[in-house]
């Protein structure tokens, strides 16, 4: 599997648990979807990258190839990959949280009743 595959099993897991319950081989079924997204991913970045510059340096042409890349995962990622649980099941109350279930995501603004910054607190409170 690859790390597309992996990192849409995890966001399956977490955000959408309903829907990935209901698959029946999630190693198959995300291991042909990560293939799915990179294959999309390379093509799209293809396309955004166009030909290259003439006089274009090794620099120029890697910050242009990135930014094609990162463009390309942009569009495809939501599609396939992180799918908006809110889109997905709006009438779902069931669900997690999206602030809740990734640790390496912080939210921009220091909110005391949002779930992440009060697990924060508890956190600091807990080590002193």
């Amino acid at each position: 599997m690859n790390h597309y595959g992996a990192q849409a099993q995890r966001h399956w897991q977490t955000y959408l648990p309903q829907r990935y319950a209901t698959i029946e081989d999630p190693n198959s079924f995300f291991s042909t979807l990560g293939e799915q997204a990179a294959q999309q991913i390379e093509q799209r970045t293809r396309e955004l990258a166009g030909p290259d510059q003439p006089g274009e340096g090794y620099l120029g042409k890697l910050g242009r190839l990135n930014a094609a890349k990162q463009m390309a995962e942009e569009e495809i990622l939501p599609e396939l990959i992180l799918i908006d649980p809110e889109i997905d099941s709006p009438t779902d109350e069931t669900s997690s949280a999206p602030t809740t279930a990734d640790p390496a995501w912080t939210p921009l603004v220091e909110d005391p009743t949002d779930p992440w910054w009060q697990r924060v607190a508890e956190e600091e409170d807990d080590e002193d």
